[in-house]
């Protein structure tokens, strides 16, 4: 009887609810407000458009955003352009939260790891179409 009782669920401690991780608290997010495509598009115009409007580049015209540039310029995955978003590269500022050097880094704000995923993610997913989506 003792067993029974242990056993029952009245008895027995309440687990906890599980970890929500950054990306799933960033994607939910994002889902609630329109979509995580919207979401990456929002992070992009807020982050990237001011110099690769459409996929361009205004400051260096051959490291555009387009699937030749970005293979010519040894960024094949979005793991390459997330390293490139985080860290920066030449003219191109890094967005991570712990990008260093300081002069390497943009002094606007940064961004989190799982929104450096996401833009990443949506850049490799423009420049393999073409960019057929303008987020401007």
């Amino acid at each position: 009887m003792a067993a029974i009782v242990a056993l029952s669920p009245i008895c027995t401690a309440p687990r906890p609810a599980p970890a929500v991780s950054a990306a799933q608290s960033i994607t939910s997010s994002y889902a609630t407000t329109g979509g995580v495509e919207k979401g990456a598009t929002s992070l992009f115009r807020r982050a990237c458009i001011g110099c690769h409007d459409a996929g361009g580049n205004i400051i260096v015209p051959g490291a555009t955003l387009f699937a030749n540039d970005l293979h010519r310029n040894g960024i094949d995955t979005e793991e390459d352009m997330y390293r490139i978003i985080y860290s920066g590269k030449g003219r191109m500022p890094g967005f991570g939260e712990k990008c260093t050097p300081r002069g390497q880094c943009t002094f606007g704000p940064r961004l989190l790891d799982e929104e450096i995923k996401l833009l990443a993610e949506f850049v490799k997913s423009q420049a393999d179409q073409g960019w057929p989506q303008h987020p401007n």
